[in-house]
């Protein structure tokens, strides 16, 4: 630390510095500054050789006096209190002890005076007998900020040793340096005496960063008073700089966790605006679109665009959009890009916006392209524009995620409800006799027929119901127990040489490809010598697309015939059926336990077992079961 102005004494600094200062010696306080008296309200007489005791409450005394004997043995102790004086005070309040003799420097923080700073009689308040600048520095080096004085030329006269911590300098490069080499350029204006004379300049507060010998920039919060020399008349800023970067660090993961629950709330909302829709309007193109309006009204995106895609399609067509006038009619699936990269991995992808979606929007700097899955099958993308660059936060990613879901589950059921609901269907009839498939095995190996009866999803996987005929059910259950997605196989019925099986698969590639394009398998049987599959899908299908998805998973069938035909008025799901009031969840648990023989009496299978099946327990099972009993019973009775 250095003193290079002589006329800045301990009396003026002590008067100047916005810190309260006190000293305590025994359990006696023999010194406290202008100031130090000032921020508690209490009279400077009061409080010299008093005991420091009388600054606290009661129960605050004790944590004081533990902090005191922490200041003695390791040197110094800094932390938050409140003091007696006028009123309860809140101060920040460091304990330094210098010397080996007992004796313990008490800094506050600065608190603006009414009055007190001076004596009744306009002279400055005097320092103890026997003070010194030795002890002026000591006291100041005590203290954690950083402490300076600055004269009317802009030159450090005083400065403690934080300083040179902080910054890097040596003392004797700091004593050369002007001020303003301290301060960024861009904020030359709060240097003192630099672009606004030291005696204009008022007392306050600012935030302002501290260049450090590396080029490094540190916040800090400057806070300082002017004072004139009274032999010289000269002006002095004094001032204290306090290290915020943790400060800001915490404001700054504030603002980012409400940034995030902002996020959050905002794909909440669109979450919930989109199962409302989707339950009241029960359609998937209302539910949708609504979507989409919710998003280009938000402050969030600027715009929405949704594309489905279609079986054998590379590309996504054009569904529905807000936001933006129209949009790309089609995007390829077969080149790079964030809607490319989402459709082929499954996941929310980000990337920078390009001239395609520029030429129809403003101020677009980013899209987020959101999978709409359900299953393994991506159903589409959800496009949405962004005037930002920033990426996402994990949460807000996991939100879209399931946001994509939800509206692929919508879209899923969307194409089930237009083959359940249409007036005529088309059946695809295809030759399996040369695909390799665990049923054509076992059907070869025992000489008999193996047929599907029905299926039911379950979780992310299946359950299906298979026919045996000319073998053995337990037979056939033992070599299917050996299939790496088979998790769980039991014969319903068996009668010798024929029966039926439960199959609870863990996925089914055939399945998963001619639900997500809307169609249903009606049929598949596997003999020695033959193998048929039949599948049904809406006469406004894309039947091509559907043939060749079945042609990808079985690369050696082949299509026989397609032929439409009307479907029976009475067909369980159409609109005026019976099954029309039930909700999906309760439809798969009804057909589960029809299938397995739940119904039939005497039982071929008890509620655990249908439970067990679909992965669910049993008291959901039977809540399921009595809802769509009740429901069924309405519908063909009459009743409400």
């Amino acid at each position: 630390m250095t003193e290079s102005n002589p006329l800045v004494g301990w009396r003026h600094l002590a008067e100047a510095v916005p810190l309260g200062v006190g000293i305590q010696c025994g359990e006696t306080l023999t010194y406290v500054s202008p100031t130090f008296a000032a921020a508690v309200g209490r009279g400077r007489d009061e409080l010299v050789d008093s005991s420091w005791q009388t600054l606290f409450e009661s129960a605050e005394v004790g944590r004081i006096a533990d902090a005191l004997e922490t200041a003695r043995t390791d040197g110094r102790w800094r932390g938050a209190t409140w003091m007696v004086g006028a009123g309860r005070v809140p101060v920040e309040l460091a304990l330094s002890a210098p010397a080996d003799d007992g004796t313990v420097v008490w800094c506050v923080d600065e608190r603006p005076a009414e009055s007190g700073d001076r004596s009744d009689d306009g002279e400055m308040v005097e320092l103890p007998t026997g003070t010194t600048a030795q002890l002026a520095r000591t006291v100041l080096s005590t203290v954690d900020d950083v402490v300076y004085i600055i004269d009317d030329d802009g030159r450090l006269c005083f400065w403690n040793e934080e300083l040179a911590a902080t910054t890097g300098y040596s003392y004797g490069e700091i004593a050369e340096m002007h001020a303003h080499e301290f301060i960024p350029p861009d904020q030359h204006e709060y240097v003192p005496g630099l672009m606004e004379a030291i005696e204009s300049i008022e007392d306050r507060r600012v935030e302002v960063d501290i260049l450090t010998s590396d080029g490094e920039r540190i916040t800090h919060e400057f806070s300082g008073t002017t004072f004139e020399d009274p032999v010289s008349g000269r002006a002095f800023r004094c001032g204290v700089a306090r290290d915020i970067t943790e400060r800001k660090e915490r404001e700054r993961d504030l603002e980012r966790q409400r940034d995030e629950l902002e996020a959050l709330n905002r794909i909440t909302d669109l979450l919930f605006e989109t199962a409302k829709e989707s339950i009241r309007t029960g359609q998937g193109d209302i539910a949708v679109q609504v979507l989409c309006e919710r998003i280009a009204a938000s402050d969030f995106y600027q715009f929405a665009w949704l594309g489905q895609s279609e079986p054998g399609e590379r590309y996504v067509r054009y569904s529905t959009s807000s936001g933006i006038d129209g949009g790309p009619t089609r995007i390829e699936t077969d080149r790079s890009g964030p809607v490319a990269r989402a459709i082929e991995t499954g996941t929310v992808t980000i990337g920078e916006s390009t001239p395609r979606w520029r030429e129809q929007t403003q101020g677009v700097e980013s899209i987020t392209a959101v999978p709409l899955q359900h299953r393994e099958t991506v159903h589409g993308v959800l496009v949405l524009g962004s005037g930002q660059r920033d990426g996402m936060t994990p949460r807000e990613r996991t939100g879209l995620e399931v946001l994509g879901r939800l509206v692929g589950v919508v879209l899923d059921a969307e194409r089930t409800r237009q083959l359940l609901f249409a007036d005529g269907v088309v059946e695809l009839d295809f030759d399996a006799t040369d695909v390799e498939t665990p049923y054509a095995t076992i059907a070869a190996a025992l000489g008999c027929t193996v047929s599907l009866d029905g299926y039911v999803p379950s979780g992310d996987g299946w359950v299906l119901y298979l026919s045996v005929d000319g073998a053995g059910p337990a037979a056939v259950a033992d070599r299917l127990a050996d299939e790496p997605r088979v998790e769980r196989v039991r014969p319903i019925t068996d009668d010798g040489q024929s029966g039926r099986l439960e199959v609870v698969v863990n996925r089914s590639s055939l399945l998963e490809r001619v639900t997500a394009a809307g169609a249903a398998v009606q049929m598949a049987t596997a003999a020695p010598d033959v193998a048929r599959l039949t599948v049904e899908a809406p006469v406004d299908a894309d039947v091509q697309g559907i043939a060749d998805r079945i042609v990808e998973v079985y690369p050696s069938a082949s299509l026989l015939a397609s032929r439409e035909r009307d479907r029976e008025v009475a067909t369980g799901g159409q609109p005026s059926g019976a099954l029309d009031g039930l909700t999906d969840r309760q439809q798969e648990v009804l057909e589960a336990a029809y299938r397995s023989g739940y119904f039939d009496w005497p039982r071929e299978s008890t509620g655990e077992e249908v439970a067990a099946a679909l992965g669910l327990t049993s008291a959901t099972v039977q809540g399921h079961l009595r809802k769509a009993e009740r429901e069924v019973f309405a519908a063909l009775l009459g009743g409400d």
